[in-house]
């Protein structure tokens, strides 16, 4: 397994004034963004940033953006034009933010990434804004296999989420390869929540593999390494939701948000030991309904500590269908007409917003 340390570029908003603020803040969003709004999102020389937010303020600048190296041999890149890449998760450690893309020397390749042998990997990027990565080799059965995303404990085990045969487990101690698991080829984003690992599927990976679209658990282990391991439907989605991509559970784990990139955001509650639909948030557009690509949300991180859960999400509006000049948007869940705000715009149809996740401690 080749493992990589990048070059950390730290490129600072001029609201940032002392090197002292030259790391992230507690509290607040870290938001996967792709592109600059000048390199069309399609290439692979399009940049790849992660930006933080004070989840307080609308309409914001970020307080830090951390840049992703694209260009030479150590860079590495996701599609930022892509329905299905750029998830963004949060270590069950709390250290590290983790997504998954393609590494190594991409501009030497033509031809669209997730079609050929560049190696997929993993990025990690710690609280200081330092940025790791993992690199490991797509066999001749899986060189289309799109890495949607990935999440870490901490402690160097790695689980990925992607397309043919992308849902894995990695060490990067002790393999060279990623361990896939047999019982869920395709998954659409994965995280660790109360020290158990989750993943979600959309009615297309449903469908292709004959099960039912939702949030999924795994067994024996809630944290699994088998490629054997099996898999547990946990909140089913329901029949008019169903392209879902990012979720939340609480604590508690009675309460799940997913994001649906069409419809906006779902609440699922459990009563009597069954999950039940509460109600979909829908998403005021600011785009004409007639250049608008979709009217939900991709990203979802929900903070669950006060009565009011706070649901902070990343939109899939765009234009000439693709999802770009988006936004971030943060709803207090107080029902189905709850208030949508806005936190961040995307300002050029060459940048998009994607992931998004509490900042690393």
């Amino acid at each position: 397994m080749k493992r990589t340390l990048l070059l950390c570029c730290l490129v600072l908003s001029a609201h940032v004034a002392t090197a002292d603020e030259t790391h992230f803040l507690p509290g607040h969003l870290a938001v996967l963004r792709a592109g600059d709004g000048i390199v069309p999102l399609r290439l692979k020389q399009s940049p790849v940033f992660v930006d933080e937010f004070d989840p307080a303020k609308l309409n914001a600048q970020p307080l830090l953006t951390v840049s992703i190296p694209t260009n030479g041999a150590n860079s590495f890149f996701f599609n930022g034009h892509a329905a299905t890449e750029g998830t963004l998760t949060r270590s069950s450690d709390h250290k590290l933010l983790t997504f998954g893309g393609y590494g190594g020397n991409l501009l030497s390749v033509d031809g669209t990434a997730s079609r050929t042998g560049i190696q997929r990997g993993i990025a990690t990027v710690d609280g200081a804004g330092a940025i790791h990565t993992i690199l490991y080799p797509s066999d001749a059965s899986n060189t289309k296999m799109n890495p949607r995303g990935a999440v870490t404990d901490g402690n160097n085990n790695f689980w990925g989420c992607g397309n043919a045969n992308g849902t894995f487990y990695l060490n990067t101690g002790s393999q060279k390869d990623p361990v896939r698991f047999t019982a869920m080829p395709n998954s659409r984003a994965i995280k660790i929540i109360n020290d158990a690992l989750y993943t979600s599927l959309n009615q297309a990976d449903a469908e292709a593999g004959d099960e039912t679209a939702g949030i999924y658990s795994f067994a024996p282990r809630a944290l699994p390494q088998l490629a054997g391991t099996s898999v547990k439907l946990v909140v089913p989605a329901a029949a008019s939701y169903q392209n879902i991509v990012s979720f939340d559970l609480n604590p508690a784990g009675d309460t799940a948000y997913l994001a649906d990139t069409s419809a906006g955001i779902q609440k699922y509650v459990k009563s009597g030991g069954a999950w039940k639909l509460a109600y979909n948030i829908a998403i005021p557009q600011t785009i004409p309904a007639s250049d608008n690509h979709a009217a939900g949300c991709f990203g979802l991180a929900v903070d669950f500590s006060g009565a009011n859960p706070i649901i902070y999400a990343t939109t899939t509006e765009g234009y000439s269908g693709a999802a770009n000049s988006n936004r971030v948007v943060r709803v207090v869940d107080t029902g189905a007409n709850a208030t949508v705000t806005t936190i961040a715009q995307s300002t050029s149809t060459n940048i998009v917003y994607r992931g998004l996740e509490f900042t690393p401690n």
